[in-house]
């Protein structure tokens, strides 16, 4: 058996015994460290989606806010029905005022032969501009005057060599007979015994260029005959045999056909 002294001295101090369970303390905690981290990782997770949630809950909250006073005056200003524009008015002093600015035409033959003599023979050639112009318009207002419109016609039968025979039913006293190249205006009823094939006067006027072949329309030898002598105003009823119809027009045996027609103008053509 050991002595006292000898087992006392075997025995571990409190220095060593503490040093131990710190030994023994780090390399547990060392070992529980590796274990807690996928529970620390879980927990971050969760923490992440529970703050997207809640951005994503408040933005929407946001986009769901009643418009603010500015939006809903808008609003309001596209709902409400816009007024139609009124038309705008003709503003005659605005266009007298642009009518006066255009420029006058200086090709005008008339406006370049009374300038051309104004400037070379002055007030006198201005004068007997103005004193021609007088005495023209001075004809043509003597004219209207005493011209006394159409005149009642003979009523006599008149038969030519080519073997018309026409009626003068009013005989016109102003304007020129046609010619040949004259635009020549008429309005005729053309009948066949008791038919009628043409009547311009419940539509217009017919015209037609004198000496122009072919022939259009209702025109033929005898009504370009018939017009011969006529004058603006003349009313005559032409009868017209077969030999004189127009093109195409088969008439029964011993049967003319009728023209009654009234001259409504004679003008130049320049083509």
């Amino acid at each position: 058996p050991q002595s006292p002294t000898h087992r006392q001295s075997s025995m571990p101090s409190a220095a060593t015994i503490t040093a131990a369970a710190l030994a023994w303390l780090s390399v547990t905690c060392t070992a529980l460290v590796p274990s807690l981290q996928p529970y620390s990782a879980v927990r971050t997770g969760f923490a992440g989606r529970h703050q997207t949630r809640l951005w994503r809950h408040e933005v929407r909250l946001r986009s769901e806010e009643t418009p603010t006073e500015p939006a809903a005056e808008e609003s309001a200003e596209e709902a409400a029905p816009t007024e139609p524009e009124r038309p705008k008015q003709f503003d005659l002093k605005a266009a007298n005022t642009a009518s006066a600015e255009k420029p006058f035409n200086q090709f005008d033959p008339v406006l370049s032969i009374t300038g051309f003599i104004s400037r070379r023979f002055g007030l006198v050639g201005g004068l007997a501009i103005v004193g021609a112009l007088a005495a023209t318009e001075g004809v043509e207002i003597v004219k209207g005057l005493t011209d006394t419109g159409p005149q009642p016609g003979s009523g006599e039968t008149i038969t030519t060599a080519s073997g018309l025979q026409y009626v003068d039913i009013l005989v016109g006293t102003s304007g020129d007979s046609p010619k040949p190249g004259n635009i020549v205006g008429f309005n005729a009823v053309v009948t066949i015994g008791d038919v009628t094939l043409f009547d311009t006067y419940k539509d217009k006027p017919v015209a037609f260029k004198y000496g122009q072949r072919p022939f259009q329309n209702v025109v033929c030898d005898g009504l370009e005959e018939g017009v011969q002598g006529m004058k603006v105003g003349g009313k005559r009823k032409l009868i017209v045999n077969q030999e004189l119809a127009p093109p195409g027009v088969k008439l029964p045996p011993g049967v003319p056909i009728i023209y009654t027609v009234e001259l409504t103008e004679v003008l130049n053509s320049y083509l």
